[in-house]
């Protein structure tokens, strides 16, 4: 019997043994994996024999991220239109300030580099253009090089590229200005030879100006009060040529491969002393202080500034662009007729001369308007249009002035004055007009 009783003790024990054990067992099978993806999760990643798997956050700290295959199409959509509108924004904003933080210069005011103010003008000036010509890497168009070679054909069977090559043995490279361009400020005077400065006393406020320009047979001697004495550059082809001074820039405007080889002649050998009509065979002027118009930019003033009136620009169109091209502040004086609608040279008697307005070369009304619309456009300073008193039986086809009526009309014949004229009763019979300085 006492047997019997401890063999059943033996059994229960055991009994209650293995179902610890088995508890235990169990347990184990849930802890186990648990900790070891915690001792992974502590191997370095250089462990060539540990796998690492990365833990995943609480899902109340974060939204695990879904697999590829289970995100919505919807949301899909929605992330992408809202970083396509991000990236808008952002190229927006740089377009913003593109265009309020343009290339600017140093001068206290206005710059021309400010294009905003002006879609007239920023629509036809492009500033890439290279006004002068280089000894290398020019960049011709073919398109606008064989149009200037056609506008007056000459030449020797030479290229360009030969002409150009013997004329840089003899003038110099053009130099280049290491005044960063937010720190210059170029103010030019561009002077033009209309009779319109007799008697304008502009002398003083033209000498100011940091840059003057002059063109063609142009004097000064004797004209200081109105054109001032001062120039810095010289604007010129072979048959308009004159000596210019010591320190002053020789630019020349080559309007035929012709031009080129004459300049080189004119400052060497000077065997060259005809063209299509007798030039200056020798002509003063400083080697390195030579500077030519590229041929291409000829084209780019009769295609945007000029818009194919006349068969080429100017003279004094083109020395305009050029100035608006390479200086900061431009100010334009002696362009048009004079008071009375008559074209002549300021230095000339001849008040009836008009060859310019009717070669039928360059366009003159059109080129005006030009002018007139720069300076409305407040592209061209101080080219103002100023008053004056002239006799109304002066002004073709106008309307007699009347002492009791002050009257307005547009004053159609002389395209080169502004188009408002009006009475001035107090000085009847006299008109007051306005007219480019």
């Amino acid at each position: 019997m006492l047997i019997r009783r401890k063999l059943y003790v033996v059994v229960a024990v055991a009994v209650v043994l293995l179902l610890m054990l088995a508890s235990q067992s169990i347990q184990r099978r849930h802890i186990l994996p648990l900790s070891i993806a915690q001792l992974q999760s502590k191997s370095t990643a250089s462990s060539r024999d540990t796998v690492v798997e990365p833990t995943v956050a609480p899902a109340v700290l974060s939204h695990p991220r879904l697999p590829p295959s289970t995100i919505s199409p919807e949301a899909d959509v929605e992330e992408e239109e809202e970083e396509e509108e991000d990236n808008e924004e952002e190229n927006k904003e740089d377009r913003v300030v593109s265009f309020q933080n343009p290339k600017s210069c140093g001068c206290s005011d206005s710059c021309i580099s400010d294009l905003q103010g002006s879609v007239w003008f920023s629509d036809r000036y492009i500033s890439s253009q290279q006004p002068i010509l280089h000894a290398k890497n020019n960049k011709f168009d073919p398109d606008a090089l064989a149009w200037w070679l056609s506008l007056q054909r000459s030449g020797n069977g030479q290229t360009l590229e030969e002409v150009m090559a013997k004329m840089f043995q003899v003038i110099s490279p053009p130099p280049v200005d290491p005044t960063p361009v937010n720190k210059r400020c170029r103010k030019c005077a561009v002077v033009g030879n209309s009779g319109n400065l007799r008697g304008s006393g502009h002398g003083n406020l033209i000498n100011s100006h940091s840059f003057i320009i002059r063109m063609n047979k142009a004097v000064t001697r004797g004209f200081e009060k109105d054109v001032g004495n001062r120039t810095t550059h010289h604007f010129l082809y072979p048959e308009s040529a004159v000596d210019v001074e010591h320190g002053v820039n020789l630019v020349l405007l080559p309007f035929k491969l012709m031009d080129l080889e004459w300049l080189t002649s004119a400052l060497s050998t000077g065997h060259i002393k005809m063209t299509y009509m007798r030039v200056k065979d020798r002509v003063g002027a400083d080697r390195d202080k030579v500077l030519v118009v590229n041929p291409v930019f000829f084209k780019y003033v009769h295609d945007h500034w000029t818009e194919h009136h006349g068969r080429y620009p100017s003279t004094g169109m083109l020395a305009i662009i050029f100035a608006l091209h390479t200086c900061d502040q431009v100010s334009v004086f002696g362009y048009g007729a004079d008071k009375l609608g008559n074209w002549h040279h300021y230095w000339e008697e001849n008040r009836f001369a008009g060859a310019f307005r009717k070669t039928g070369v360059h366009n003159a009304d059109f080129e005006t308007q030009v002018i007139h619309k720069l300076n409305k456009e407040a592209l061209l300073r101080r080219c103002r249009l100023l008053p004056t008193f002239i006799p109304c039986s002066a002004l073709r086809s106008a309307p007699p002035c009347t002492a009791s009526a002050s009257e307005w009309w547009i004053h159609t014949p002389a395209r080169n004055y502004t188009k408002t004229f009006t009475v001035n009763p107090s000085l009847s019979p006299y008109c007051m007009m306005f007219y480019v300085v």
